[in-house]
């Protein structure tokens, strides 16, 4: 059977929690003290703090009943060391972390977390209760900064947890009177090296949901471990209970872990297939899985109150199904295309999309941060583990191919689900973090065989066997977390990167009073909602994402948000939108008074067959309500191509293009000029060495917009503006040679 204990009374506290949280999750205003303070403190003691420990074996008991006698506590060494692992991985984490929001999503995560807003489906609610909280608990600092150290510490937990779990599989086989430490330290070093890779270090510096989900995915593992270990014992049923309860909790966070809920059968079927026959663990471990997944429920209570940030509109069950299955996206959530891979499955989703990435953390990475590269870690971590496996192999080979089959899921099966597209923009590592993670603790194996090499040779005399051991562990800590250390450290050192924090800023400074700027992307989106929300800049400017536009959703919060706005729409007109053809060619469109003039244009819809999507629509019904009495402005995301055909009648403003009506207009270059030389901050963006490549990509927005501005000093004859612009550009980016050899290279494709 499965051996399963009673809970303790902890847990119907925490069941209570649960409760009173999610009801004043739900009291309004939205800022109230209860939703916004009492209700997030509620839910993280409720769910990471009594419900774990209710269920948690409350006594060591050995297989035949007789229950162990619990000394008091003193802190070994093993504890020490540990400690050690966390303070040298938080410090160096606190030491590079981002001095403001990251791009992407980062914004939204953090704004979200500022407010209890509803992100971008399908969420991740547990890290917005986590960061309410880090923002109210830190207080000397800036919100963003508060999260990401926030995360900083999440990081360094999972990195902690990986240490205990990889001590514990080294102890399941550790030889009978081995010198004591010699796991601890193994497991040391195979932690601290898995907390410099690229991939795990990148995402521990800024706030994102991938470093809470690899604390998740650590103790997952590690509770498989303490399982394999107890199996045996009364009440070691209940380390699988705590899996079940993790795996719903976790779907709060990010859904990849959930792959790794069939190696927990087959680890079952290795060790004691008889606990699948136990009908109590089936019921228990489904109702604490429901018990876990119930969180999602704080986000359908959140729309209820109408946040300022509620993507998706999620207030009702049905809304709530949609959100989380991306519904409004068209996307098949439960993977019935799989077998219809988006990408050559070899060459691009396994060796490009997969492997690239294994080698870029045990292998080595060049300079871009883009190819994997011998020189730098030699491969060292790769060598370590493999050695590792095939020891864990010979020592306990029933554990090793548990372990295997867990790295097989979190790899190939993530690998099957996320069915990468060929040419996918982003880099997807942050969705392998769980394998790595696992070939780490072979890594610790490695050293664990090598130490005890050493120190067997010499085990004759001691002294020969201490020096032999010290020795071969400062030769691995050289070789592999100081290795890796070293040689991810400028590409994760963000403490000076505050290249997103200036976009946003910049991005709505550029644009006049009470614009209305259409965005393109996540970065140019988020961004300038974090810096209106948080931060307080320009909330005059109006920020609409015209892939959002697309959605009943976010029309619907927008007309609510904004009622201002100038369109036809109301809540009445949303469900007859829809895709329609268009037939008409040229929209005219006129601005009235004195100064009477119009603009024309042939429309170029989104489908090329002659269709306008909602976005088209909803564009043309603002452009035509407006009649210029709003500046209209397009983010430079959008690149050259606008929606509409816009583009030929808009003037380059810097990171915006606004729409103007005639050529005195276009011509026009002193709020370009306005904005580059005075009212843009270029704080972090003068340096190249510790940008990410997002950073070193949009960078290249504000070096365009010089180039631009230089040509039009030129064409006016104006020397002195055109030697201003020279002279500011060779101040930011003086590595570049000045601005004529960038825009030289520019032409010639070289990158500058």
């Amino acid at each position: 059977m499965a051996n399963l204990s009673k809970v303790s009374s902890c847990f119907y506290l925490g069941l209570a929690g649960v409760v009173a949280g999610l009801v004043f999750l739900r009291v309004p205003p939205v800022d109230s003290f209860w939703s916004l303070t009492l209700a997030p403190a509620l839910l993280v003691l409720a769910y990471l703090v009594l419900v774990p420990a209710g269920i948690w074996p409350r006594h060591e008991q050995t297989a035949d009943g007789t229950q162990r006698r619990s000394a008091r506590w003193r802190p070994t060494g093993a504890f020490l060391l540990g400690a050690g692992v966390f303070t040298v991985a938080l410090t160096i984490y606190l030491a590079t972390l981002w001095p403001g929001p990251g791009w992407w999503n980062s914004s939204e995560y953090i704004s979200c977390s500022y407010t209890l807003g509803v992100t971008a489906p399908p969420g991740s609610f547990l890290l917005q209760l986590l960061g309410r909280l880090a923002s109210l608990v830190i207080l000397v600092t800036a919100p963003a900064v508060r999260i990401n150290a926030l995360v900083a510490v999440l990081s360094a937990t999972a990195i902690t947890i990986v240490y205990m779990t990889t001590t514990r599989v080294i102890r399941s086989f550790e030889h009978a009177g081995e010198r004591r430490g010699i796991a601890t330290l193994a497991a040391a070093l195979a932690a601290l090296t898995l907390a410099f890779t690229y991939s795990v270090w990148s995402k521990a510096t800024f706030t994102n949901a991938y470093a809470l989900s690899l604390l998740a995915s650590s103790l997952l593992v590690y509770l498989a471990v303490r399982w394999w270990e107890e199996a045996d014992n009364p009440g070691g049923g209940n380390w699988l209970l705590l899996a079940a309860f993790l795996f719903g909790l976790d779907l709060s966070v990010h859904r990849s872990n959930l792959l790794l809920a069939p190696a927990f059968f087959v680890i079952v079927l290795l060790r004691r297939p008889t606990a699948l026959r136990d009908f109590r663990l089936w019921l228990a471990g489904v109702g604490l899985f429901v018990l876990g997944l119930s969180l999602q429920l704080g986000i359908m209570l959140r729309s209820q109150l109408d946040p300022l940030l509620n993507t998706g509109d999620p207030d009702t069950w049905g809304g709530l199904w949609d959100y989380l299955t991306l519904s409004q996206f068209g996307i098949k959530t439960f993977g019935s295309d799989l077998l219809q891979r988006k990408g050559p499955f070899w060459e691009y989703q396994v060796k490009e999309m997969y492997l690239r990435y294994f080698g870029w953390n045990f292998i080595g990475m060049d300079s871009a941060a883009d190819r994997v590269r011998w020189t730098g870690l030699w491969a060292v971590p790769l060598l370590a583990g493999l050695a590792g496996l095939v020891y864990h192999f010979v020592r306990s080979h029933r554990q090793m191919i548990a372990l295997a089959v867990m790295l097989f899921c979190a790899a190939f099966l993530a690998i099957m689900y996320l069915n990468v597209p060929a040419g996918f923009f982003r880099d997807m590592d942050r969705h392998f973090l769980c394998s790595f993670m696992l070939f780490s603790i072979w890594i610790g194996v490695g050293c664990y065989a090598a130490l005890r090499l050493a120190s067997s040779q010499g085990s004759r005399r001691a002294h020969l066997s201490s020096g032999a051991l010290w020795i071969t562990a400062t030769i691995l800590c050289l070789a592999l977390p100081i290795n890796v250390l070293l040689a991810n450290w400028t590409a994760n050192d963000m403490s000076a990167n505050r290249s997103s924090h200036e976009f946003g800023r910049n991005l709505l400074q550029s644009c006049e009073p009470d614009a209305i700027l259409i965005t393109a992307g996540d970065s140019d989106t988020y961004l300038p909602w974090y810096m209106q929300i948080v931060e307080s800049v320009r909330p005059d400017v109006t920020v609409l994402n015209i892939g959002l536009l697309n959605t009943v959703s976010y029309l619907r919060t927008t007309i609510v948000k904004h009622p201002d706005l100038p369109w036809t729409l109301s809540e009445d007109s949303l469900p007859n939108l829809g895709i329609i053809p268009w037939e008409a060619d040229t929209v005219i469109i006129t601005r009235g008074g004195l100064n009477s003039s119009s603009l024309s244009w042939v429309v170029e819809p989104s489908i090329p067959q002659g269709y306008l999507l909602v976005q088209d629509q909803v564009l043309l019904d603002i452009l035509r309500e407006n009649a210029w009495k709003r500046p209209i402005c397009f983010s430079a995301g959008f690149g050259m191509r606008l929606p509409l055909g816009l583009r030929p009648h808009t003037r380059l403003d810097g990171l915006i293009r606004r729409i103007v009506t005639d050529s005195l207009e276009l011509a026009d270059y002193r709020r370009l000029e306005d904005n580059l030389l005075r009212r843009y901050e270029y704080r972090g963006l003068e340096k190249w060495s510790f940008l990410d490549k997002t950073g070193r990509n949009m960078i290249t927005m504000y070096q365009t917009a010089f180039a631009h501005l230089a040509e039009r000093c030129s064409q006016t004859g104006d020397e002195a503006a055109l030697e201003r612009v020279e002279q500011k550009f060779a101040e930011l980016w003086p590595e570049t040679g000045g601005l004529k050899d960038w825009v030289a290279a520019r032409k010639n494709g070289k990158r500058p």
